[in-house]
């Protein structure tokens, strides 16, 4: 006789609540459902994973002609009744006496349907293995599960389900709601009707949003709250978010009533020594690449080696998360809320102090490697990557100051120094003045550079003054000391004052001066700063630059790969054209250094292009163009917390330029154009001072120059660096010497090198810092 069709029976449960947002999960979930036979939605507790796959099953559910069977597994502890828990959702009453899998895959040979299995984390080898026989034995099965780790099965496919975004989505307008904002809304008025977002309260809301990740339970649990807590008193108090968030739904289960029981879960679900790597991971602040996890994590009662297994166990069980787009380099992420939870683990272990120190002393290392770096093709990735760390460099500085640990947080600071200048002028400022607070009557090496990069950094935001107080104070300890390299870059830096003050000749000398010693110590960096400076000084002064420092300065970047280095060069060598009467080569030159604004964002660089780039356009008539470039210079500048008053010729060309325009166009038609300027971003900037189509960046963010290079490249390279010849390259790496002769033409040609030397330099720096 065939076989009747059997109906699922254990049917979806209904919502009780509206669904927010998922437009993408969704799609995408539906999508792998039909391509796949087993989906896990995998994510921390409280994410949203069985409301995701009840929906999906919803949604899907006409698409089974055997209906869909809902198997809930939270509250099942013995994985032995596994089987007949799935067979009494299905409503399979076998008499028979044979295991429950018989009967399973009896029923389910010939059925379409979809068995969703929810909350498989704690049974995940039984899941797993269940979940296997059945897929073997009934072709037009699917399963949609969800766990906190995937089931590990052949076959499986994985979809990881994020926290609500933060960020509306697609064309809305930006200040529209987001969905995290939305669920929020909707379960506070239901908690509280007559709850609704106002232009008072919605920066609140959003802010709590931020500050619980996202994650759809925390914010269904505060926004219950609103019952006793108005949304700033919500706010104040997240500071304890476990102790606040602690008032759930008396029909679910213990572990979702309150935010700490559900975390509580995820950490229990981990083995001892995952729990410690958690407890210490959650140091870092934003992202870390597995270098920094295992210096920070392994310890006496942890080794080095066994940190990755432990870091793939808590990405597995969604503690921790990959990053996408990170570059060529895995980098990693902890959501607040875990990371919250792991800090309370680690106090109670008494290993923090020593967890934070590990931490700390990565980061010093990683600012050295930076700074020895900072000249190199390495230039750019460097900038990228401190960008991307500045989260864990603060903690490295606060905790070293916290800890009396001065020296260390001068050094720290210090290292950073050329980094702050590009990127992060008021921050660095910040570091510096808390610093040298922290270190007064130090007499060190440490204090000293501090001082003078603390004194470059004043005249950058035009405070020469306290500049002046702290070169003296640098100048004082370099003679005590007898450090000739330190007295070198503080005459350098009282150089640079004198020019911002206008004393051009004074800093003619003293820059010479530096200039002299610093070809003493061959020290390239500090020298291609000094005669960028000695060009300026000529330029200010309205003297022919007879010495070419202009190009000077260009060639030493361009010869170091220094490509960051070389977009100021590049702006300075326009300059000079600008005045020698070649508007052609200065326009040619500005552009080509803007470019470099699409790889790395430098607002001065930025400004001063601009700037120049609005007088050529003033000479050529096309006024409106020129208030538009004055205009993103000025936000430019302000955006830095300064402005071009401290560079006395260009603001002296830059009022001559506006005078004539206004004169020109008059007030009004001056001041419309100018308030074309406000609110575009530093891309759009770039795009309207190029005139030309936006371009994507050369590399992503965190790519290394190695990814420039092929692999077998990169081999060659580190041989040159070895110093081997071309034949013993050849026969170390079984190629032709003619072969190798060809890559390293490419490796020249690719790092715009001319030598071996060169190509030499750059595996030695790359084979420090193999992470940037």
């Amino acid at each position: 006789m065939p076989k009747t069709e059997h109906r699922a029976t254990g049917s979806v449960p209904a919502e009780l609540t509206t669904f927010v947002g998922r437009r993408e999960e969704l799609a995408e979930a539906r999508r792998l459902l039909s391509q796949t036979r087993l989906l896990t939605l995998t994510g921390p507790g409280g994410v949203g994973k069985t409301r995701l796959a009840m929906r999906v099953a919803a949604e899907t559910r006409r698409a089974f002609a055997s209906g869909v069977c809902f198997v809930p597994l939270a509250a099942l502890e013995d994985e032995s009744l596994l089987e007949n828990t799935i067979a009494a959702a299905l409503s399979i009453n076998d008499q028979s006496g044979s295991p429950a899998i018989v009967g399973l895959t009896r029923m389910l040979a010939d059925q379409h349907i979809l068995l969703v299995l929810d909350n498989c984390e704690h049974l995940l080898q039984a899941c797993g293995l269940v979940a296997g026989k059945l897929l073997g034995a009934a072709p037009n099965l699917r399963i949609l599960a969800t766990s906190r780790q995937a089931l590990g099965t052949e076959g499986e496919a994985v979809l990881a389900v994020p926290p609500l975004r933060q960020e509306t989505p697609g064309p809305a307008p930006c200040d529209s709601d987001s969905e995290a904002v939305l669920l929020f809304e909707q379960r506070a008025a239901a908690a509280m009707p007559g709850f609704t977002l106002t232009e008072e309260n919605r920066g609140g809301v959003r802010d709590i949003c931020r500050r619980l990740d996202g994650i759809p339970l925390a914010i269904e649990l505060a926004a219950v709250r609103l019952r006793v807590l108005s949304v700033t008193d919500l706010c104040e108090r997240l500071h304890d978010r476990f102790a606040v968030l602690t008032t759930g739904s008396r029909a679910a289960l213990p572990r979702h009533q309150t935010l700490r029981a559900t975390v509580d879960w995820s950490y229990e679900l981990c083995s001892p020594q995952e729990r410690v790597a958690w407890a210490r991971l959650s140091v870092f602040s934003g992202d870390f690449d597995l270098d920094a996890a295992e210096q920070v994590v392994a310890g006496e009662d942890l080794g080095l080696r066994d940190v990755f297994d432990l870091v793939a166990g808590l990405v597995d069980k969604s503690v921790i998360t990959r990053q996408a787009g990170a570059g060529t380099r895995a980098r990693y992420s902890m959501l607040e809320t875990l990371r919250q939870y792991g800090l309370e683990q680690l106090e109670q272990s008494q290993q923090a102090g020593a967890t934070r120190a590990r931490h700390r002393d990565y980061y010093l290392a990683m600012t050295a490697r930076a700074r020895a770096a900072w000249f190199s093709p390495l230039q750019v990735p460097w900038h990228h990557r401190l960008a991307g760390e500045l989260a864990n460099l603060r903690t490295a500085l606060d905790f070293s100051l916290a800890q009396g640990d001065q020296d260390v947080a001068m050094e720290i600071a210090s290292n950073l120094g050329d980094y702050w200048m590009a990127l992060n002028l008021r921050e660095g400022s910040h570091w510096l003045e808390r610093v040298l607070a922290a270190t007064q009557g130090r007499v060190t090496a440490e204090r000293t550079r501090a001082l003078w990069v603390g004194a470059w950094m004043a005249t950058l935001e035009g405070d020469t003054e306290a500049a002046i107080g702290r070169l003296n104070e640098a100048y004082t300890l370099a003679q005590r000391s007898g450090d000739r390299d330190a007295v070198s870059h503080v005459d350098q830096v009282a150089g640079i004052v004198s020019l911002y003050r206008g004393e051009a000749q004074r800093a003619d000398t003293l820059l010479r001066s530096a200039l002299r010693s610093q070809h003493e110590h061959s020290d390239a960096a500090a020298v291609c700063v000094t005669v960028f400076y000695l060009a300026q000084a000529a330029a200010w002064r309205g003297d022919a630059d007879t010495h070419g420092w202009a190009e000077q300065c260009l060639t030493l970047c361009e010869t170091h790969g220094a490509r960051w280095s070389r977009s100021y060069a590049l702006y300075l060598t326009a300059y000079q054209a600008w005045r020698l009467g070649d508007p052609d080569r200065a326009e040619r030159l500005l552009r080509e250094s803007l470019r470099s604004q699409r790889v790395i964002e430098d607002h001065r660089c930025f400004a001063l292009c601009a700037e120049t780039l609005a007088w050529l356009a003033e000479e050529e008539g096309r006024r409106e163009r020129s208030v538009r470039l004055l205009a993103l210079a000025g936000a430019a500048w302000r955006g830095m917390g300064t402005s071009l008053r401290g560079l006395t010729h260009v603001a002296a060309f830059h009022d001559a330029c506006e005078s004539r325009l206004r004169a020109a166009m008059g007030n009004r038609r001056f001041e419309d154009a100018e308030r074309w300027a406000t609110g575009l971003s530093h891309g759009q900037a770039v795009d309207y001072a190029l005139e030309e189509p936006a371009k994507p960046p050369d590399k992503p963010a965190r790519h290394t120059t190695a990814s420039i290079l092929s692999r077998r490249e990169t081999e060659v390279a580190h041989l040159v660096r070895d110093g081997l010849s071309n034949k013993e390259i050849a026969a170390r790496l079984v190629i032709s010497p003619r072969t190798v002769e060809a890559h390293i033409d490419h490796i020249l040609n690719k790092l715009g090198f001319t030598s071996r030397t060169q190509i030499a330099a750059w595996a030695t720096v790359h084979s420090q810092a193999p992470d940037v």
